[in-house]
């Protein structure tokens, strides 16, 4: 078993999708990591990776992740081929068991998840 944990921001918002065969929700996740050195011209490359979601963690990344948020997910490793596309160069993505959100919640996310009288305190 291959398991591979890729750290990154988010490159866009999450859009839940259902699988037609089964009903249950999914999603791909494509996030942007920087490496931590610099090309010979000086600049910084940055790779993209793709994540698969599915189920319960799927519904929860869809709830909690936005576009520019950091997150980590783990999980196993798929490569990806393109029978109907010969052209296009193979690549991977990870099919993720876990993910973990590391940016800090929105602000509106936040306030809303507070008690009335939470909020009633802050205005005050």
């Amino acid at each position: 078993m291959l398991k591979i944990t890729a750290i990154g921001n988010l490159t866009n918002d999450v859009e839940l999708k259902m699988n037609e065969a089964t009903g249950k929700p999914y999603a791909i996740l494509r996030i942007a990591s920087d490496r931590r050195y610099k090309d010979k011209d000086g600049n910084r490359l940055t790779d993209f990776i793709s994540i698969k979601v599915r189920g319960p963690l799927a519904e929860r990344c869809a709830a909690f992740a936005w576009k520019g948020c950091k997150l980590a997910a783990s999980g196993d490793f798929e490569t990806i081929t393109f029978a109907d596309e010969p052209e296009r160069q193979p690549g991977f993505l990870i099919k993720a068991t876990e993910v973990e959100f590391l940016s800090p919640r929105r602000a509106e996310d936040a306030a809303s998840s507070m008690p009335a009288e939470g909020v009633d305190e802050l205005a005050a």
